[in-house]
């Protein structure tokens, strides 16, 4: 299993680094089989200036929309190869330009259907995902240059709730009614307390629902109040269930919701389960992420439907 999977989010730059280096070790054993002196991070810089033109470090920073001490950094090296060479602005000559050396122009000549060939194969491998990933990092990027990352993260820990506070509490009979107060809350903020007769059997019940088949409950306190709660429902053959997962409203959120989903994967490799499913619904898209974050990924549910009306997707993960 692929641990960096399971940290979702979190692990973001480094799988896009583990990506990168990949891809970068490829391509420069393409370029060594076909006898290319060009190391692959160079090629940005080198394909600016040859459609480009002349450019000051300062117009390749911007274009590239990179620092301009890493810009800096690659023309020197560039430079020490014979691949580029520096000149006095004619226009304004405290500036210095960077150009292709004739190394590099002949360079250009060789590469060009090297480039047109890796372009093809990459093409191949984006063209079987159903979503482009190009174009999601496109809106990625965007939405990451609008919001920010630093701040926005700052300023919810300076008035939000800290994770570290939330405690994981085994069942307890005394928990026994935040069960069925949080659940009913959710149930009833988005599907209009709709219940059908597993839900009454498991939230009235909970005991002989989950923890006599060989089940588990956890809650999250938070100082003196229960503010979510998670089911493992056990159904033989190391077949277990995510069920009943629910955080109160106003705490939403904070974490909560990923912290009792871990300590129930926990669990279940713990117990040498073979696989995990939930049913959740496509009217909760921020449930859903947090799913396929944690390696869930959508199956044809093995009843041909759901027991339950508002449940639309069936998720498994393979431990």
């Amino acid at each position: 299993m692929d641990h960096m999977k399971t940290l979702g989010c979190l692990s973001l730059g480094s799988r896009f680094k583990r990506l990168s280096d990949r891809l970068y070790k490829d391509v420069a054993s393409i370029y060594q089989e076909q006898q290319i002196d060009l190391h692959p991070t160079y090629f940005p810089l080198f394909n600016l200036l040859h459609l480009q033109g002349p450019l000051s470090v300062t117009q390749a920073a911007e274009m590239l929309n990179v620092s301009h001490p890493a810009i800096s950094k690659i023309a020197n090296k560039m430079q020490s190869e014979l691949l580029i060479y520096k000149s006095l602005d004619p226009k304004d000559e405290r500036r210095t330009l960077l150009s292709l050396d004739e190394k590099a122009l002949l360079l250009l000549q060789k590469i060009e259907p090297i480039l047109s060939q890796m372009r093809t194969s990459l093409d191949a491998i984006i063209d079987q995902q159903e979503h482009s990933i190009l174009q999601a990092l496109d809106q990625f990027e965007a939405a990451y240059d609008k919001t920010g990352f630093v701040n926005p993260v700052l300023n919810a820990l300076a008035t939000s709730v800290n994770p570290q506070q939330v405690i994981l509490k085994n069942w307890q009979n005394a928990f026994k009614e935040d069960f069925y107060r949080l659940n009913l809350a959710w149930l009833t903020k988005y599907f209009n307390a709709q219940l059908n007769e597993l839900d009454r059997q498991s939230l009235n019940n909970p005991e002989s629902y989950y923890l006599a088949r060989g089940g588990y409950i956890w809650f999250a306190q938070l100082e003196d109040n229960i503010v979510g709660c998670v089911a493992l429902a056990h159904h033989g053959d190391g077949r277990y269930e995510i069920s009943k997962m629910a955080v109160d409203e106003q705490y939403q959120g904070y974490g909560i919701g990923r912290k009792m989903l871990l300590a129930a994967l926990d669990k279940a490799r713990s117990l040498h389960a073979e696989s995990l499913y939930l049913e959740t619904s496509s009217l909760l898209p921020k449930a859903l992420t947090l799913y396929q974050h944690m390696g869930f990924k959508e199956a044809e549910h093995p009843n041909g439907s759901s027991f339950y009306q508002r449940s639309d997707i069936y998720m498994e993960l393979h431990l």
